[in-house]
This record gives structure tokens, C-alpha cells and sequence, in this order.
């Protein structure tokens, strides 16, 4: 089914012009593994986007709260008393422990296991037991650390920087793709977790392009018409085109956003994904399946066993990647300018985030 509504172009900057005037080439190997690159991205890249972490309906009473930690940086959100969604670095104040330990569940109060500390709802340092006389405490600057919190059809995203643009900005067209395309009321189905023994760019790379359906994805490559696949690339992200042959599994709408999310829409369900890294050479996917009243659970398993065949197939050769990027051989390839203009342009803003820090 192809996708109504893309972008018309594929950037004011002109991706394809530039991709047709000269050979374009990959980001550098070492950048796959190098540690010190993968501590620059944290900072200049994951902490100052929008990150997807949990669903709301997990936090949907007072008290209640999901953890995560998004490329490492331990977070929570938890409903307060008055209804309010608050995050913070999960992070106590006094020497570091994280404050709530499970994935999720709920308190009654925010209070370190280490030591005792309690915080407010707010994040305001509240109770410090039995600490003894401190010339000129500084209890008012001893606050968790914020960070933003909001909700998207359902989804609760954070953000480490204060400056950033909302969220629903920051989605820009996948807004328009999703509500064009996903089911009126979904129920949630199902939740899927992968470890993959990659970098997260590697995934990513393997996300941005249909270039590998017909030797890796035998089942998309009977449903798709490859050829004419198509990434539409837009401030901040891709919105993907797949015309279908005939009748198929193949989804309606679907696309990611810099620089870990990622969604299928599609008649018979809505899926969202993750590539969250996990230090420089592993990789959490995590899935999460969505299923109208409209669809059996017989005809939503058969949807979902198609999606996780799907990515246990680039589970099996992004590893296999990995290996030769770390190898010592291969230093960048050439990108094909009729395929791999969202490849490039993911590798765009790498490059730009990352800038004279590699």
C-alpha cells in the first residue's frame, strides 16, 4: 500500500542532488565501536532529543511510575498525587544510588534505598534522615534533577534538554502518518524485547533502506514491490514508502525519527519501536504491538509473527556487520544514491551532532 501525504521533497537541502553529483560515502567504521564516540553521541545526541520509554497506561494512578534508561541515562516518571506526570534522572542527590529500582510499580513516596532520602513529588528534597549537624546545608539545591515528560497517543516520551521543541513537534509528519493510517481505538497486544550484539547506528543503517529486502526478507520481498521503495527524508527524520504487491501484511504507514524511534501503522494494528543502545556494541529493540477490536487475536498473532520474522532476520546480519566494521578492513562504503538517501542522511546528522568532538 503506498503511503498519501509524504513530504514532496526529500529535504530543502537537497539530499538527492547531492547524492547525484558525487559519490557520498558511510560514516567512518571506527565510529561503530569507538567508546569515545559513543559518549560524545550521548551527550550531543540522546540527551537532547525526545525519547520514547514506556506507556502511559503504566503510570496511569498516583503513585504509580516506570524507570528506563535510554543510551544509559537512568530515568523515572511517575504520576503524582494531583494527576501531573513529573521525570527525573533516577538519581539520588547524596551519593548516587537510583531512587526507584524496579521497572516499574509504585510508591508512596519518592525515597532512596541507600540512605533514606526522600524527595516530593516535585522533585524537592524533602526528609534526610539522621544526618547530623551541617554548617549551611544547601537543602534547596539538592532537587532531583528534571527532566520534560509528554504523551503521545499513549506513549510516554522524555526529554533531557530543557530547550528542546515539544514533542509533537519534533514528530513532525509522523503525527499526519499515524492518524491517516492507525486503527481508531488499538488495544495494547503485546511487548517484545530484543538484545542485538551491534551499535545502534549499525540498526539504524539497516532500518533506513530497502536496498536489502530481496536477499535478506523473502517474505517482504514477496509482498513489496522493492524497486520501488522509497525513503522521503524530513527535518529530523524518514517517512518510508513500500508499494505493495497485491494483498499483503505489508503496513500503511511507516517511518523513524532521529534518533531511535521508529513506527508501523497499518489496517490491522499499530507497532512502535526502539533501537536504544546499550554501551557501543549492543543494541535493545523493544517493541510494542497494538490491536483494533476489529482484528481476532488469531489474525493479530499472525501480523505479529510476521513483523518479529522480519527483525529476527536483521537481528541475524547486523551482528555479522558489526564484526567486519571492527575488524579492520573496511574503513566506509560508497551509499547508492537510488536507495540509501536515508542511510545518508541519518549519517548527516551524526555527523553534525558528533562534529569536531571525533
Amino acid at each position: 500500500m503506498a503511503s498519501q501525504g509524504l513530504p514532496a521533497n526529500d529535504l530543502r537541502s537537497g539530499i538527492g542532488e547531492r547524492m547525484g553529483a558525487a559519490t557520498v560515502w558511510a560514516l567512518p567504521a571506527r565510529w561503530y565501536a569507538d567508546p569515545d564516540i559513543y559518549q560524545t553521541e550521548r551527550r550531543t545526541i540522546f540527551s537532547r532529543h525526545w525519547l520514547w520509554i514506556g506507556r502511559e497506561a503504566d503510570v496511569a494512578e498516583p503513585g504509580q511510575y516506570i524507570t528506563a534508561a535510554p543510551a544509559e541515562f537512568p530515568v523515572f516518571v511517575r504520576r503524582s498525587e494531583d494527576g501531573a506526570l513529573h521525570g527525573f534522572h533516577n538519581v539520588c542527590r547524596h551519593r548516587a544510588s537510583k531512587l526507584l529500582t524496579e521497572p516499574s510499580g509504585q510508591c508512596r513516596t519518592i525515597e532512596c534505598p541507600y540512605h533514606g532520602w526522600r524527595y516530593r513529588s516535585d522533585g524537592a528534597l524533602d526528609h534526610v534522615p539522621l544526618f547530623g549537624e551541617a554548617p549551611d546545608f544547601p537543602k534547596d539545591e539538592l532537587s532531583l534533577f528534571s527532566i520534560s515528560v509528554d504523551v503521545w497517543r499513549g506513549q510516554v516520551f522524555v526529554c533531557l534538554d530543557p530547550e528542546a521543541p515539544s514533542l509533537i513537534d519534533w514528530l513532525g509528519p509522523i503525527e499526519d502518518a499515524v492518524e491517516r493510517t492507525a486503527p481508531a481505538r488499538p488495544e495494547f497486544g503485546r511487548h517484545l524485547e530484543f538484545i542485538v550484539d551491534c551499535n545502534w547506528k549499525t540498526y539504524v543503517d539497516n532500518y533506513q533502506e530497502g536496498y536489502h529486502i530481496p536477499p535478506l526478507h523473502p517474505g517482504l520481498n514477496r509482498d513489496l514491490d522493492w524497486k520501488r521503495y522509497r525513503v522521503i527524508n524530513f527535518e529530523g527524520g524518514s517517512l518510508h514508502d513500500g508499494p505493495a504487491k497485491g494483498v499483503s501484511n505489508h503496513p500503511g504507514a511507516f517511518g523513524w525519527r532521529f534518533p531511535t524511534f521508529a513506527f508501523n501503522s497499518y489496517p490491522d494494528g499499530l507497532s512502535f519501536m526502539r533501537m536504544e543502545p546499550v554501551g557501543p556494541r549492543r543494541t535493545r529493540l523493544v517493541y510494542d504491538y497494538w490491536r483494533p477490536d476489529s482484528v481476532s487475536m488469531e489474525d493479530f498473532e499472525a501480523t505479529l509473527e510476521y513483523g518479529v520474522q522480519v527483525s529476527k532476520e536483521d537481528q541475524w546480519i547486523t551482528p555479522i556487520i558489526q564484526e567486519n566494521l571492527e575488524a579492520g578492513v573496511y574503513e566506509a562504503g560508497p551509499l547508492s544514491p537510488l536507495h540509501e538517501n536515508g542511510v545518508f542522511y541519518f549519517h548527516e546528522m551524526v555527523r553534525e551532532a558528533v562534529g569536531s568532538a571525533a
